[in-house]
């Protein structure tokens, strides 16, 4: 039985297979305790923000061209890097 969806079948295949297959597919499992609804909730949301799951939705939302999505990606690395310096001379005592 063929995995994709009825309207990928045919041309272009292999790129509908990339499309669906391309990310890891990750379960996030949330155990209901005593039926403790609440707690079980914000053990998911806490889960759900450690995946980064609300990140990428955000970013989701519209589509990011190539330049945008570089731009981005080297601002983060910059804002990365700098608050390594600042905890690491935090650290030391400079």
């Amino acid at each position: 039985m063929d995995p994709l969806p009825f309207s990928m079948r045919g041309k272009g295949r292999a790129k509908a297979h990339c499309y669906f297959y391309k990310e890891a597919l990750t379960i996030v499992q949330v155990v209901v305790r005593d039926n403790n609804v609440d707690q079980a909730l914000k053990a998911l949301k806490k889960k759900m923000q450690r995946e980064g799951v609300f990140r990428e939705m955000k970013l989701r939302r519209h589509f990011e061209k190539p330049s945008e999505k570089k731009a981005r990606e080297d601002a983060e690395a910059v804002r990365r890097a700098r608050k390594l310096e600042r905890k690491r001379i935090e650290r030391e005592g400079f």
